[in-house]
């Protein structure tokens, strides 16, 4: 839900000036009392947890003279002198500088040896030191421990009881010595008059008699337009006339009203201020006159905006947060029961976005959120409610549609958007969106469960090959707790060793001799069921779980070839796939050398694997990252080519060895023109760039003559090999060769 600031505990901070104020005022409390009060209404109203204030005495010695809360016993009477407050230390710097300064280790950051007595809650509690100010010089130092956050209102009006408490002690304190009724007018007019707060002392009728200049300041009007006028010359049309004889009902009731209230200022404006108005009256009793004191809170009206703001609206990208539209869908879903009405929820996520901060980093990864936000706006009705959930995730609230159909439209739009390139750095980034649908009534009858649902819809478009939308449908239902149970299983398969490599062979197609393999991770379960890569891999890349599991593959890879290097095999060469997360990894190049080195594998022998897309992300962090695993001495292949957006001006620059024609454009060459002629320039182009040409999936004896024909290097499939663990490998291929 939206955050609910509470009413009643802003009015009581605003009230700590006013009740600060009187105990300033009052005459028959020593300094030292004075402090102790203020410091036992500040830890009272602020809810802290210590507070303690000194002055400073001679030699620039801080006496603490009140304190309150945690372990105010051990801190009150100490007196710190140089020794206690090194030049550069802490409250040297608040006292200099004039400004306040935080101790996120509280006393430790003081000094350690002299507090190191205290107990250990206390000596670390993080601390606010505000300066005590009075004629651009400091007086003292005012300190508040908390462990609790403070909203940037509460530090701002600290700061200004602070700075009132400092003005005015200063004054006391240069007053004291005099002692004649005189002197004490002088200073009650100097506190008066040289007050943050507007000050008004009026008749029993009303009549304002005396007014200070902070009065003149909010008001906005002069101190002679001001007396002999009623404060009524204020009055805005914020409060009817119930509001203004309750406040002096309580006024005679209570001694005392505090408040607030919205006046007029001489320009027209209306503004927020704190009000306290007390009767002042004689010795017998009777009301004399009255005293008005308020503050202008506008500032803090602001900030408790723009606190509600960010509490309910995304910081990167300005649109509403989960709260604000979990809040929203919930009153949509009671107009639409009230006027029977339909509601589409969409549930967007971005496919493959961790690709791009792991490639261009975080930074750019927020301005293609930031782009993405925008191109969502646009592609919206403006009744229609858009959010980001958190991560790479939005969602939208769609109502007055006439049909799914419309939603349809409006799904395919977003997706539309979204593929087109966004340019990050004067680069190409390609993007694009799984979007899952549930709609109000049909698939539920609440916020949650019409989230849920959408969500759900978005895990099945995401797993039947992304970039497309999917309605809910009961079917659905248990996808995401069986992709919970996966993701949990798919945590312990590692150290329980259920990971396994199955190698299928590569051929030469001139010589038909056996040139290598190609490792295909295989994850059987402790039960001996099989789980399809397709149900894992893409899982893995999700969670970051494909990173641990890439090291073992290329550790296992080694080994094997190292063992088979060792039986005689001394062109056999086994290539090994990296996922665009290892391949984004730092210090990738030191991990597999590290890896070869301990397998004692001859470099020519291993090849990784890199597919179009995770290579054309960021090329020039592909390059230096190609080129530095290249003087290893591993081979590079490019992988799935064609299926990608490669550039030629950039894949030339590659340090790569083999282009591996994707499976897709194999299936039908013998039959489909457009898929043969896209084999033929591969070929081609391959042969031009002196690289070799591998072709996957071979499954027919027609696109084996096709690939010979058109001269194609090597090729692999059921055709030529299934995949079969390494011992059978040894068996069907290596013996037979």
């Amino acid at each position: 839900m939206p955050l609910d600031l509470n009413h009643n505990a802003s009015q009581e901070k605003f009230a700590v000036l006013s009740d600060v104020q009187n105990i300033l005022l009052t005459t028959n409390i020593n300094e030292t009392g004075k402090l102790q009060k203020i410091c036992d209404k500040l830890l009272q109203t602020f809810s802290l947890d210590l507070v303690w204030g000194g002055l400073l005495e001679a030699n620039n010695q801080l006496f603490v003279k009140g304190a309150a809360g945690k372990g105010d016993g051990h801190i009150k009477g100490l007196l710190l002198n140089s020794a206690e407050i090194p030049a550069n230390g802490p409250i040297t710097e608040c006292i200099n500088s004039m400004v306040p300064v935080h101790l996120a280790n509280g006393f430790m950051d003081i000094c350690k040896q002299f507090f190191s007595n205290l107990p250990s809650n206390i000596q670390s509690l993080p601390t606010q030191l505000y300066p005590l100010t009075m004629d651009n010089r400091c007086i003292g130092v005012i300190g508040v421990g908390t462990h609790q956050p403070q909203q940037p209102c509460t530090r701002s009006l600290l700061q200004m009881v602070v700075q009132h408490i400092g003005f005015t002690l200063g004054l006391l304190r240069s007053y004291m010595t005099y002692n004649s009724l005189q002197q004490d007018l002088k200073l009650a007019s100097a506190v008066f008059d040289c007050a943050l707060e507007g000050i008004f002392i009026t008749d029993i009728n009303g009549n304002i008699q005396a007014a200070n200049t902070s009065a003149s300041r909010i008001t906005g009007y002069p101190n002679d337009e001001l007396l002999g006028q009623n404060p009524r010359m204020l009055k805005s049309d914020y409060h009817d006339v119930q509001f203004y004889k309750s406040l002096w009902q309580l006024i005679r009731k209570n001694n005392r009203w505090q408040g607030e209230i919205w006046n007029k200022r001489k320009n027209g404006q209306v503004y927020p201020e704190w009000l306290s108005i007390s009767p002042i009256k004689n010795d017998q009793g009777e009301v004399q006159s009255y005293i008005g004191i308020f503050i202008d809170i506008s500032k803090q009206k602001e900030a408790e905006k723009r606190l509600i703001h960010l509490a309910n609206h995304d910081k990167l990208t300005g649109l509403p947060n989960r709260d604000l539209f979990l809040d929203r869908l919930n009153i949509a879903v009671l107009e639409a029961k009230r006027h029977q009405q339909q509601i589409a929820v969409l549930f967007i996520d971005l496919d493959h976005f961790k690709y791009i901060n792991d490639t261009f980093g975080h930074a750019q990864g927020d301005q293609v959120l930031q782009k993405v936000a925008s191109r969502l706006k646009t592609g919206l009705r403006e009744n229609d409610s858009l959010a980001r959930m958190g991560g790479d995730e939005f969602t939208v609230i769609l109502q007055d549609f006439d049909n799914h159909y419309d939603v349809e439209i409006t799904a395919n739009r977003i997706i539309s958007t979204l593929d087109q390139p966004i340019f990050i750095n004067q680069q190409e980034v390609y993007i694009s969106s799984s979007i899952g649908i549930s709609f109000f009534p049909e698939d539920g009858l609440s916020a949650d469960v019409l989230m849920k649902r959408a969500d759900t819809a978005m895990y099945s478009a995401k797993n039947n090959g992304r970039k497309q939308f999917h309605f809910f449908q009961s079917a659905m239902e248990g996808y995401s707790s069986q992709r919970l149970e996966t993701e949990r299983l798919l945590r312990r398969a590692l150290e329980n060793n259920e990971f396994l490599l199955h190698y299928q062979p590569q051929f030469d197609l001139s010589s038909g001799k056996l040139i290598g393999a190609e490792a295909l991770l295989r994850w059987q379960r402790s039960d001996s069921s099989l789980v399809p890569p397709n149900k894992f891999i893409p899982l893995a890349e999700e969670n970051g779980m494909i990173l641990p599991i890439g090291e073992w593959v290329l550790k296992e890879v080694c080994k094997q070839a190292h063992s088979w290097q060792q039986g005689g095999w001394h062109s056999f060469r086994i290539a090994a796939n990296l996922s665009a997360r290892q391949f984004s990894q730092a210090g990738l190049s030191s991990r597999i050398s590290n890896i070869l080195s301990d397998s004692d594998l001859d470099p020519k022998y291993l090849e990784l694997e890199l597919t179009e897309t995770a290579a054309m992300q960021n090329v020039e962090s592909t390059l230096q990252t190609l080129i530095t695993l290249k003087q290893t001495g591993i081979s590079i292949s490019i992988d799935d080519f064609g299926t990608g957006y490669s550039s030629l001006s950039y894949l030339k620059q590659f340090p790569i060895d083999r282009l591996k024609i994707d499976r897709s454009f194999i299936a039908d060459i013998a039959h489909d023109p457009n898929d043969a002629a896209i084999v033929v320039a591969t070929i081609s182009l391959a042969n031009c760039m002196g690289l070799r040409v591998l072709a996957e999936g071979v499954e027919t004896e027609e696109q084996l003559s096709f690939l010979k024909m058109h001269g194609c290097h090597e090729a692999q499939g059921f055709l030529l090999g299934r995949p079969v663990p390494a011992e059978q490998f040894n068996d069907s291929y290596l013996a037979n060769n």
